[in-house]
């Protein structure tokens, strides 16, 4: 079916998003086993754009992958949504859910004393 909406889309030249997301959605499973092989994203978007088989920007093919086959699933588990462009995507591990505390059990963290500290009236050791 998804082959078909495709191809439809592409013989009516809609607006340039409905177009790209057909053409993204057709190849969706070949873009998803390259990832899960560990491709770049950049590497497939170059290969698909020399074989003319997608028209648009890196930045928008990025866009739906990060969407449509990295972004959480329905269920609430917690997935990496973010794509580097330049290596190969590893296996991140699933984070864990969230600790079930109450807000009145929130306690804030106490800073620490690393880092830079302003100091308004200076050494006269420090002063050239």
């Amino acid at each position: 079916m998804s082959a078909r909406i495709a191809e439809r889309i592409a013989r009516k030249k809609p607006v340039g998003n409905v177009r790209n997301r057909a053409a993204f959605l057709a190849l969706r499973g070949e873009v998803k086993q390259a990832i899960d092989d560990g491709w770049p994203v950049k590497t497939i978007w170059e290969t698909l754009h020399d074989e003319e088989k997608v028209a648009f920007s890196y930045q928008a093919f990025r866009g739906y992958v990060n969407r449509l086959i990295l972004s959480p699933p329905a269920n609430g588990e917690a997935t990496p949504a973010s794509v580097v462009a330049d290596q190969p995507r590893q296996a991140a591990p699933r984070l864990a859910p969230q600790s079930a505390k109450q807000p009145s059990e929130w306690k804030p963290e106490k800073p620490t004393a690393t880092g830079f500290t302003f100091n308004r009236t200076p050494k006269k050791e420090d002063l050239l």
